[in-house]
């Protein structure tokens, strides 16, 4: 090979590494960059947060600035629900959300137990914004939203919105003139810092809705009834289903004053086809028996678990075990032969006391040829008797009473008849 086809053969190798290295590249990016930034309420990272994706093993932990980053390819069959949990404990998910490539930046606010009771201790405030707004949703002017215990306190704005600095010690009053006072803690509104709570005000009247009364709501037949619904009604999404995806969607509604179930929501999410499903159920729900209040009937806030379980097939039910027969008893010779052979059991023929006799009297030829009379009415007598022809008794048959021979012979002498 002369120095000309080495170069060309150079610059084909060359041409192919040139195109095949960015395929190689893009191969190796395949999916879609996520970057998740979890910190606390006051701003500062979550160091060392775990990030797990339902169905793979792959753990990701956020850096210095709580930032994780991963890629996951997305696909349209599946969704892919990512759980984040704190450090040391990969039980229980604080946070969960579904991966969308239209959501692929996300802040998360999370506080720890030992946050939330450093930020007590140093009596720490946050800055909290919210609407006020009445049952049909009209924006309230002039709502008076107060720090309790602090003396801070601001007013709605003409489209209800507020602002306020918050802290963990000090509840959150809402007053507004001839409606019923609100009071809520700061966690309603850290859990969603990304947009203004919205907080809904009812007048002081009997459209007010109660959180605890003397009597509470009640499903027709109790929790058990309530629980062999949702078994009934709740529909397990095929794909949660197919990725054996488990858990519980918490619901609040309003239970009004005829039983009827109104506003339902979530107050705690786990993903959305599973998060509609329950809703779905509980929209469908017949009436509650209402709450009470003084002996009257009053709308009221009610929360339940639904449970999102996968059943699993119950074991076929174990056949008893049949005992084997004993085996077959041998048939007793002695017994089965004893009736055939057994000579006292045998029939008994007229004429056998004959034989017998005969044989006795044989040597007094003289004597039997006297006694025919007799023995021929011993035969008649034998003949004519109906029990001759039936089996004979357990005991042996009486044999005929044997004469004595002198006796036979002085009878015959003087003629004395039987």
């Amino acid at each position: 090979m002369n120095s000309t086809q080495r170069l060309h053969t150079f610059l084909f190798f060359l041409c192919c590494f040139v195109l095949i290295l960015p395929q190689f590249v893009h191969g190796q990016e395949k999916g879609t960059e996520f970057r998740i930034t979890i910190l606390k309420s006051s701003g500062e990272p979550q160091r060392g947060m775990i990030l797990k994706i339902n169905g793979r093993s792959e753990k990701y932990l956020s850096n210095d600035q709580g930032v994780i980053t991963f890629r996951y390819e997305i696909e349209e069959a599946y969704n892919r629900l990512a759980n984040i949990y704190f450090p040391g404990d990969e039980t229980t998910a604080v946070a969960s959300f579904l991966l969308k490539d239209t959501e692929t930046i996300k802040t998360l606010y999370l506080d720890s137990a030992e946050d939330i009771a450093s930020f007590k201790q140093s009596n720490k405030t946050f800055p909290i914004e919210g609407f006020v707004k009445d049952a049909s949703m009209k924006p309230i002017q002039g709502a008076v939203v107060s720090i309790q215990g602090t003396g801070r306190r601001v007013l709605s704005d003409e489209i209800g919105l507020f602002h306020i600095d918050a802290d963990y010690n000090h509840p959150i009053t809402i007053r507004v003139e001839g409606m019923e006072n609100r009071s809520l803690n700061i966690n309603t509104f850290l859990e969603r810092p990304e947009e203004p709570y919205t907080i809904i005000m009812y007048r002081k009247n009997s459209t007010r809705i109660y959180s605890v009364v003397e009597h509470m709501p009640e499903y027709p037949g109790g929790m058990k009834a309530f629980i062999n619904y949702l078994k009934r009604k709740l529909v397990y999404p095929p794909q949660a289903k197919k990725e054996k995806l488990e858990g519980v969607v918490a619901v609040q509604f309003v239970v009004e004053k005829d039983g009827e179930i109104t506003y339902p929501t979530i107050v705690r999410s786990l993903r959305a086809d599973m998060d509609s499903a329950a809703l779905t159920a509980i929209r469908q729900m017949p009436n509650w028996i209402p709450a009470r209040e003084n002996g009257m009937r009053v709308r009221c806030k009610y929360s339940v678990p639904v449970q999102f379980k996968i059943e699993q097939p119950k074991p076929a039910p174990q056949k008893p075990a049949v005992p084997a027969k004993p085996a077959a008893t041998p048939k007793d010779s002695l017994r089965t032969d004893s009736l055939a052979t057994d000579s006292l059991k045998r029939m008994i023929l007229p004429g056998d006391s004959l034989r017998t006799d005969s044989l006795l009297l044989k040597p007094d030829s003289l004597l039997l040829k006297g006694d025919s009379l007799t023995a021929l009415n011993d035969s008649i007598l034998l003949k004519n008797d109906s029990t001759a022809l039936k089996p004979a008794p357990d005991t042996p048959a009486e044999k005929p009473k044997k004469r004595n021979i002198f006796v036979r012979f002085f009878r015959w002498l003087f003629g004395i008849k039987d």
